[in-house]
């Protein structure tokens, strides 16, 4: 006798998508719980501002160094495996970097970052397998997800460090994480009673091969020419994107604090806002895409972060509306890179590929930003080079906005 499903067909989706969702809240908000309480950890731990930067950067180069790794274990295993290995990495690594202790900080973030980088990958197949007719929409939701729960972290971990200590605020975010591996739980029992076998959410070896074999069979030297391009248009766009948004997530609070003299938790409801402010662009980028190309928006997403961090130095005042712009980028960039690598991958493993080089590239060039601005303000004594250089980090998009008109031209002609 068969087993009645637990859900539709219409009400799985549903529920995969709050899957999907709970998962982002758990992918960035672990890197935005430190640099609200930074001082408290620094004062408590006796380290300098480089070494209180490097906490925000392990993760980050995990995700650059690791993705090739995180990538074949997602290959040999099963999108399943992967996202319990996310969530319980995620669970073990915080409980771990809130022990106390130097080595402990250290360790647990090592952790965490090993399995975001898996989360990393396998929540954007998710999107390409799952969703490939609302990739922009669906995109969009993820990285407000995301945002989301960098706020919820970077708005609540000051107040809780105030009341209960840096250690419990740190531990408590273990929550987000349990909930999420509860919500995937339920999908994976789900998943097994839906008969129709059309509805396997993940992708099996053979899958995984066939896509290989696809790809190679139907390779041309032009297509293969403009697919490069299309990869190192992403990959360069991606490293100068992730370079402004981690140097800007990591110092944002500090910033804040000595400029216009916040207490911790303002400059964190600050931060906050910030990364809440990132919806304008998870949602507004899916909106103007119907109407601008994506080299157009992404050309925007290096304006808008050309002028974010020199306005925040020049008029520290109107921060608010820096913040704003800074926002937008933050959510829409994400968006951008990551629609255009499911609208051009040529099947699944295609987008694994790339999305793999995309990210690996990208985060180690990005895991340096928070420790040289760290570096830097320690250095001179105040933000101004630090700033100007997160300003001269966001030029690479204009160039590859440029670039990236060319590829989508030659891919509309295919169409």
């Amino acid at each position: 006798m068969n087993k009645r499903p637990l859900f539709s067909k219409n009400a799985f989706t549903i529920w995969l998508m709050i899957a999907l969702i709970a998962l982002a809240f758990n992918l960035r908000s672990p890197l935005t719980a430190i640099p609200p309480i930074v001082n408290e950890i620094r004062s408590a731990l006796h380290i300098n501002a480089t070494t209180a930067g490097l906490l925000t950067s392990i993760p980050i180069l995990c995700f650059g160094i690791l993705t090739p790794l995180a990538s074949f274990i997602i290959n040999r295993t099963s999108l399943k495996f992967s996202i319990l290995m996310t969530l319980g990495g995620c669970i073990l690594g915080t409980l771990i970097r809130a022990s106390g202790s130097f080595g402990g900080l250290i360790s647990g973030t090592i952790i965490i970052g090993m399995a975001l980088t898996i989360g990393n990958i396998v929540s954007l197949l998710i999107i390409a397998k799952d969703f490939p007719h609302k990739s922009h929409i669906v995109t969009g939701l993820y990285t407000s997800a995301l945002n989301i729960g960098t706020m919820l972290s970077s708005a609540l971990t000051a107040p809780m460090a105030h009341y209960w200590g840096w250690q419990t605020a740190l531990a408590s975010w273990v929550d987000l994480a349990l909930l999420a591996l509860v919500l995937w739980v339920v999908i994976f029992y789900a998943e097994k009673s839906i008969a129709s076998p059309s509805n396997d959410t993940l992708p099996s070896d053979q899958e995984t091969a066939k896509a290989t074999a696809d790809i190679l069979k139907g390779d041309n030297k032009t297509h293969n020419f403009f697919h490069r391009q299309l990869v190192q248009i992403l990959v360069i766009s991606f490293a100068a994107h992730l370079c402004v948004y981690y140097g800007l997530t990591a110092w944002i609070p500090s910033f804040l604090r000595q400029s216009n003299h916040m207490t911790s938790s303002q400059a964190g409801a600050a931060a906050a806002f910030f990364q809440i402010l990132a919806l304008l662009g998870s949602f507004g980028i899916p909106v103007l895409s119907q109407r601008f190309s994506s080299a157009f928006l992404l050309r925007v997403i290096g304006l808008c972060w050309l002028v974010t961090p020199v306005g925040l130095l020049w008029m520290p005042s109107l921060w608010l509306f820096w913040l704003v712009l800074g926002g937008f980028a933050a959510g829409g960039g994400f968006t951008v890179i990551f629609s255009t690598v499911i609208q051009f991958s040529r099947n699944l493993d295609d987008n694994r590929r790339i999305s793999s080089a995309v990210q690996g590239v990208g985060y180690i060039f990005a895991s340096a930003s928070p420790l040289l601005i760290g570096f830097l303000h320690q250095s001179y004594g105040d933000w101004q080079w630090a700033f100007y250089f997160l300003s001269l980090a966001s030029l690479p998009l204009f160039w590859t906005g440029f670039r990236l008109k060319k590829v989508e031209k030659f891919y509309s002609k295919k169409a």
